[in-house]
């Protein structure tokens, strides 16, 4: 009787019809993976603009009106007063940080652990690992955000138009110490409370994802520290100023045109991730037409939004 010996392997071509199902099979899984890695990249990023717009609304609760972006005024850029992201740091967990602070004095004469904090809440995990800011008010470089004030239409100073801007009389509510230190003075507020967003507060930017430009990724440029002054690295602007410069929503890989460095716009596709001052979070559509821009931008220009975004 003939035996029969036991098959030790495959063949060749049965080694690389097996290569090539593992490898359709890969081919298959990696987009999918990354469409659940993105899903769950962007529900965290509106759980992050939910938690600051749940920090404004509690620092309106506790001071009357919402957080200026920045209190002072802008003269010493990229250094600067406290900005809105460290005004709302008790709201999102960060008191301890918060209270490194001393309002009185611009962010280069805070202690390193006041700005150096990269807070998850102020970064959007679709986009590259925080680093410390370049060229910033301090040589170390700060800590970044990938969310900006909605400052309106257009960067006017304390008359822009939207719902997170400079305290009023920017210029004079600085002064120096003792010892010619610059300082801003005690007293100082915000203009804009929820009485003065008249278009409604279910209409109203309140902060959004900031577009970043590719080759300013990271911590460069307007991807400076959210905590200094470098204007830019803190606000953002939509719609159509009154010079006729427009703004839409950027897509994540543009570096053009001029005025990228100043508009909205994540690293999601298609949309732009924004909170509202009723505390809503909406993805807005990166087709919006600038003129919606300018109304939703706008705390009070009394125009009736009339399209989807």
């Amino acid at each position: 009787m003939k035996s029969h010996r036991a098959r030790e392997g495959f063949t060749l071509i049965e080694l690389l019809v097996v290569i090539a199902i593992i490898a359709v099979l890969i081919g298959l899984l990696v987009p999918a993976v990354q469409k659940v890695r993105e899903a769950a990249n962007r529900m965290q990023c509106t759980n992050n603009l939910k938690q600051l717009g749940l920090a404004a609304h509690n620092f309106q609760s506790a001071q009357g009106f919402l957080p200026p972006a920045w209190i002072g005024s802008n003269a010493l850029d990229p250094d600067g007063w406290a900005t809105w992201a460290v005004l709302v740091l008790p709201y999102i967990e960060q008191e301890s940080t918060y209270k490194l602070w001393n309002l009185e004095y611009a962010a280069s004469r805070q202690v390193p652990d006041a700005f150096q904090q990269q807070v998850k809440t102020l970064l959007c995990p679709s986009r590259p690992t925080a680093v410390l800011s370049r060229n910033d008010f301090v040589p170390a470089g700060g800590g970044l955000s990938d969310y900006a004030a909605s400052f309106g239409i257009a960067a006017n100073g304390s008359n822009s138009t939207g719902a997170i801007i400079p305290t009023a009389n920017m210029a004079q509510t600085t002064g120096v110490d003792a010892n010619g230190v610059p300082i801003v003075k005690s007293g100082w507020r915000s203009q804009v409370d929820f009485s003065a967003i008249t278009d409604g507060t279910s209409n109203t930017f309140l902060i959004g994802e900031k577009h970043i430009r590719p080759n300013s990724l990271r911590g460069k440029n307007e991807d400076r520290s959210v905590f200094g002054g470098q204007n830019n690295s803190v606000r953002r602007m939509a719609g159509i100023a009154p010079n006729g410069d427009q703004r839409t929503l950027m897509p994540p890989e543009a570096q053009t045109p001029a005025l990228a460095n100043t508009c909205f716009g994540g690293p999601h596709s298609g949309v732009c991730v924004f909170v509202f001052c009723d505390g809503s979070v909406k993805s807005v559509t990166t087709t919006v037409t600038p003129g919606t821009l300018s109304s939703l931008s706008s705390r009070a220009d009394g125009q009736v939004i009339s399209e989807n975004y």
